[in-house]
């Protein structure tokens, strides 16, 4: 039995608004979420130097003592973060990192030098957004200081909160202090852990290569370091050398040391020699002849193509002689048999060789030619000096315990720290370290002798090629 036509239109709509409802339910289920932004804002503070008797926009803090002195001065520390901030004071040795960069030692390391002369006037400061408090310091300079240059910086440090499920992160901002005690300055180094090194710079066997020259410069001296580098190297005879001279070596601290590490681009095949010598100059000092510390230089440049082509040409040369000998050999045979024979063994001669030992010799003597030439050629490589930046205790981030690195800032602007929430950073003020330029010995112009290579190679197979026909035309005749 039909149903009614009314009815049926009712099933139909009614069938239509279920399904769309179910639809607009999965629809809503699917949809995302909207995330709420994280508006906390991690603690940021930043430090500067106070104006004062002592001068005003200073970068850091930098005394001319005798022993005996006591001096006194002032850090500003300004709370910069949206919320309440509580800072630890301290002061602590610094020293120059292997990287050339100047840290400070971790608030659970103990100094032993300029550290255990500063004591803040407040162990710690708390600061509402937006404030700023003086924190004043007293240096006391022990009446057995010894001569020179003596490094601290002093730190407000936001200490890690307890915390079981992360690593304990110390994010602390320095301003570094540099003193220098009254009496004889002695700029002195020494070179230490000098290592040299050559890799090929490709397939060609007279493209050259580079030569690695790595070394640890140590502060034996009392007095900070400014120092510059000059590098020679060269070949045999002098051949292909490469000089590099200008570079500056990072600022280094007293009992501090270095690791530097030089690339240089040479064509020279062969035993590699060289001076490595670096002039210092002590900082905020000038010495009229600068004490130079030199160490000698020795590598091995032998490209395996190299050695590959020298085989080939030497089995080339070695076949060609062993040819022509059982040529002659044969000959010597097939002359013996007419005697036997009585064949006319007077119109049977040997064919000479002489013009096969010439053309062997020919062969030699242009694979040695072509090596002297390649060898020849010297094309100064020069190195482009790059800007260096200066060097001061700033931005401070340390994660226990190992130190990090300190960063530096430009002089005479007050540092702004905007902590990241796990590793933390912050900013400060440096007053630099007097070098100019660096270089860093890459970049090398390039020894130009891949043209002339390639002419020696196809003169060299062309020479070998026309050796052996005219050793076959010879031994036919013969």
């Amino acid at each position: 039995m039909a149903l009614p036509i009314s009815l049926r239109l009712r099933i139909r709509a009614t069938a239509s608004v279920v399904v769309a409802a179910s639809l607009l339910a999965l629809l809503s289920s699917l949809a995302p979420t909207a995330a709420h932004a994280d508006t906390t804002q991690p603690p940021a503070w930043s430090i500067d130097t106070v104006d004062g008797d002592r001068g005003s926009g200073r970068a850091n803090f930098s005394y001319e003592v005798n022993p005996g002195d006591v001096i006194t001065d002032s850090i500003s520390v300004t709370n910069t973060g949206q919320g309440a901030l509580t800072l630890t004071i301290y002061a602590a040795d610094a020293f120059t990192t292997a990287t050339g960069a100047v840290d400070i030692l971790e608030s659970g390391e103990a100094s032993v030098d300029a550290g255990l002369w500063v004591a803040p006037g407040a162990g710690s400061i708390s600061l509402e957004p937006g404030a700023s408090a003086d924190v004043p310091f007293t240096l006391t300079v022990p009446a057995d200081a010894t001569p020179g240059d003596h490094s601290a910086a002093i730190v407000a440090s936001l200490l890690p909160a307890d915390s079981d499920d992360q690593v304990k992160v110390e994010r602390r901002l320095g301003l570094r202090i540099d003193m220098r005690v009254s009496g004889a300055l002695a700029p002195t180094a020494e070179i230490r852990s000098l290592d040299t090194g050559w890799s090929a710079a490709g397939f060609n066997p007279f493209g050259g290569g580079t030569t690695t020259v790595s070394y640890e410069l140590v502060n034996t001296g009392n007095v900070r370091l400014a120092s510059m580098e000059d590098l020679r190297l060269s070949g045999i005879g002098g051949s292909s050398p490469v000089v590099l001279t200008g570079a500056d070596v990072p600022e280094l601290l007293p009992g501090s040391s270095v690791t530097v590490t030089r690339a240089l681009s040479t064509g020279a095949v062969g035993p590699l020699s060289g001076t490595l010598t670096l002039y210092l100059q002590p900082m905020d000092a000038f010495t009229d002849v600068p004490v130079a510390v030199t160490a000698e230089l020795s590598a091995f440049a032998l490209p395996w193509s190299l050695v590959v082509l020298l085989v080939v040409l030497l089995l080339a040369v070695a076949a060609v002689i062993f040819w022509v000998w059982r040529r002659r050999r044969l000959d010597l045979l097939m002359v013996g048999y007419g005697d036997d024979a009585g064949l006319g063994a007077e119109n049977l001669t040997p064919p000479r060789v002489g013009g096969a030992a010439g053309a062997a010799l020919a062969l030699l003597a242009g694979v040695v030619l072509a090596l002297g030439v390649s060898l020849a050629g010297p094309t100064p490589a020069v190195a482009e000096p790059a800007p260096t930046s200066p060097s001061g205790v700033v931005e401070v981030t340390i994660p226990a315990p190992t130190a990090v690195p300190t960063p530096t800032a430009g002089p005479g602007t007050p540092q702004t720290a905007a902590p990241a929430p796990s590793t933390g950073t912050g900013g400060g003020s440096n007053a630099g370290n007097g070098s100019a330029n660096s270089g860093g010995g890459s970049g090398l112009l390039s020894t130009g002798n891949e043209p002339l290579a390639f002419a020696l190679g196809v003169g060299a197979l062309a020479l070998l090629g026309g050796t052996v026909l005219l050793l076959r035309r010879r031994g036919r005749t013969g």
